[in-house]
């Protein structure tokens, strides 16, 4: 079979780039390492969209009104104690007039409106439970060999998944790094006692984020090192201690689940090797202390499918190597301020060195002070200025 576009994958980034690639005439190939009934994801975790993905996602899809039932998010909170018992130093970041930063929602939730777009494009050809390996890597495009022995020949073939190993045997070179932490991500139920407002807590422990995603549900993520006592305490337990660092922002909560996932630093040094393109996860794993992750990912979408459509109509070919390193070059500072910067960030709120810790502190509190500087931040969150210019 002949695609113009083949993507391996079946997460959020992989079914955004589909629907839209197929939205605007091309033909998709989606491949699926999963069973067609383990397409949803079984989690917990929740994603924060900010004010310009969510824009940005509404205008290119008919049918999002599922989501104007959660809460907007018209303000980020974050404290960060100190090591010698002062008072513990806060910011708050909101925008204004236009409130709005974004919204939370569940990643099932938005899996399962993904799968119902798919399901009314016809130009989408879905292979489940298969993995696809490179056979040949020519000048005018790819074949791929999947497990079943089926061919497949695409003009640009998209990563989006980590499964197989087919990024390596690419020679897509990565950065990786085992950061021995782990996120604990537990979903409650109780009195939210502000649900427009996400609050992060920079803990000797690390950094605890509480994300409503309605008037009294809330996803809490507390980044751990691996050989924290916490990863092993009991759900009763572990419920009371988070309780007491959130005493001011939740009361008389029940916790619903409890999932334990492991941080690692991942980034792609090239989103682009001469007909393959990474999108997602796999091009840039990045702390979930931002809450950016995704909506770097949608970023990375839409400039790629813009690009696309751009140079297509000027007579481009799809895998037009001056296209794609000109996609690659745009969204290459962004992703690396993202990626090392988030991490960094972390090592930083949690240090428990005195020193870094005041300075730390110092840092959020001329931050809190200069309103321009703070604004920067605000715009670099809601991502408007990156869409303006699309």
């Amino acid at each position: 079979m002949k695609y113009e576009f083949t993507i391996f994958g079946f997460g959020i980034s992989a079914k955004i780039t589909s629907c839209l690639l197929a939205r605007n005439g091309f033909s998709v190939c989606l491949i699926s390492d999963k069973d067609q009934k383990q397409e949803i994801s079984n989690t917990n975790l929740v994603t924060f969209l900010s004010r310009g993905s969510l824009n940005y996602l509404s205008s290119m899809f008919p049918n999002t009104k599922q989501f104007e039932e959660h809460p907007e998010i018209d303000s980020i909170h974050c404290e960060l104690n100190s090591l010698r018992g002062n008072k513990p130093q806060s910011i708050k970041f909101n925008d204004g007039e236009k409130q709005n930063l974004g919204k939370i929602v569940k990643n099932t939730d938005l899996e399962k409106y993904l799968d119902q777009e798919i399901g009314q494009l016809k130009n989408i050809n879905i292979i489940h439970g298969s993995y696809p390996s490179l056979v040949e890597n020519k000048k005018d495009g790819i074949k791929l060999k999947l497990n079943n022995g089926e061919e497949i020949d695409t003009d640009l073939f998209i990563l989006s998944s980590t499964k197989n190993n087919i990024a390596e045997h690419i020679n897509i070179d990565f950065i990786k790094k085992d950061l021995e932490k782990s996120a604990i991500s537990i979903n409650v139920k109780g009195d939210i006692k502000n649900a427009n407002c996400a609050f992060q807590k920079f803990t000797s422990d690390g950094p605890l984020a509480l994300l409503p995603y309605s008037k009294n549900e809330a996803s809490i993520v507390w980044s751990l090192k691996r050989d924290s006592k916490l990863l092993h305490k009991d759900n009763e337990e572990l419920l009371q201690i988070i309780t007491k660092h959130l005493s001011e922002q939740v009361s008389s909560i029940k916790m619903t689940s409890n999932e334990k996932h492991k941080l690692q630093f991942v980034y792609a040094k090239n989103l682009v090797y001469k007909n393959t393109v990474l999108l997602g996860n796999i091009a840039h794993n990045i702390h979930p202390i931002a809450g950016q992750g995704l909506n770097l990912s949608i970023k990375d979408i839409a400039l790629f499918v813009n690009q696309i459509k751009k140079y297509k109509s000027l007579g481009y070919k799809l895998n037009d190597q001056m296209v794609l390193e000109e996609f690659e070059m745009k969204r290459k500072m962004d992703n690396t301020a993202y990626s090392f910067g988030t991490f960094l960030l972390d090592d930083i709120f949690s240090s428990n060195n005195n020193f870094v810790n005041y300075t730390a502190r110092t840092g959020l509190g001329l931050v809190e002070k200069i309103k321009n500087l703070k604004q920067l931040f605000i715009r670099s969150a809601t991502g408007e200025d990156f869409y303006k210019a699309l």
